[in-house]
């Protein structure tokens, strides 16, 4: 691999990411978010993947590689990224190939593939080489790859899992429940007992508490915060809380929040260094 583009490639993708270690942790949770901004339950009220029609599911793809552009800001090129010198092509499955078009042929791609269902992800590189690919074309003139050039693949991640849809934890009737409390920040609330310890995506947040700005819900000065930490509950967020989630080992994107209650003295003492030093927490 040092040999090819693949490498000088890979290197830079890394380094717009900001190492490996903070790529590996944002992925998860990058494809997380497309998925949930796809079924879009703020403005649809629809909670699951399942309950999209199949024209809409097919839109995934574009919904991953526009989170892969905010995250790793590449300009756009010939293809879809231009990352040093090499146009890149950023492909998109949820079954097991990627159709590869025409102007992709003879450039690298970054392949991406997500099983919604058991919810797991790849993230590799490869080049579409012709000879990496199946001659037999659809309608489009798109090719996929043939099976022997699969283990060719350079995987950043294989099959590793990302953060559930939380309303597919749970029965319809509990998450119906949430529904019923009139006030939004009693609704959040809920929403945080039922599922502590579970990273929520803003976007679940306001959903539940039909606002535009859905962090208000949890802010101090009455929102659900101030009713959670006198139970020694504390909300955690992945954009604000990055020196404390670290020293707590636990793994938050940069868009979610957390009601997490101390597992031990431990997480106690350190949550309370935190309060001494900032007056509580920071609002995410």
């Amino acid at each position: 691999m040092p040999d090819t583009p693949i490498f000088e490639i890979r290197r830079r993708l890394v380094a717009a990411a900001g190492g490996e270690q903070a790529l590996l942790s944002e992925l998860p949770f990058l494809f997380r978010q497309a998925i949930d901004e796809l079924i879009d339950a703020p403005r649809t009220r629809r909670l699951r993947f399942s309950e999209l029609d199949p024209n809409e599911k097919a839109v995934l793809g574009i919904k991953v590689e526009a989170a892969l552009r905010q995250l790793l800001n590449f300009p756009r090129g010939k293809l879809d990224f231009r990352i040093g010198a090499h146009d890149v092509d950023v492909k998109f499955t949820s079954r097991e190939n990627w159709m590869i078009p025409p102007e992709a042929v003879g450039h690298a791609c970054i392949l991406c593939q997500a099983d919604v269902t058991k919810s797991l992800f790849s993230f590799g590189l490869a080049m579409a080489a012709d000879g990496s690919l199946n001659p037999g074309k659809n309608r489009d003139g798109k090719r996929s790859f043939c099976k022997a050039s699969k283990d060719n693949i350079h995987w950043l991640a294989y099959q590793e899992p990302f953060p559930v849809n939380i309303w597919e934890t749970v029965d319809s009737s509990d998450a119906a429940q949430i529904f019923l409390h009139e006030s939004g920040t009693e609704r959040v609330l809920a929403l945080f007992e039922l599922f502590l310890g579970k990273p929520l995506h803003r976007s679940v947040i306001q959903t539940v508490g039909h606002q535009l700005d859905p962090m208000k819900r949890i802010r101090r000065n009455g929102g659900a915060r101030d009713q959670l930490h006198p139970r020694g509950i504390v909300v955690l967020s992945g954009t604000q809380d990055g020196p404390l989630l670290r020293q707590l080992g636990i793994k938050l994107g940069r868009e979610y929040v957390m009601a997490f209650l101390p597992r031990n003295e431990r997480d106690r003492e350190i949550i309370l260094n935190k309060e001494r030093h900032a007056s509580g927490f920071v609002s995410p």
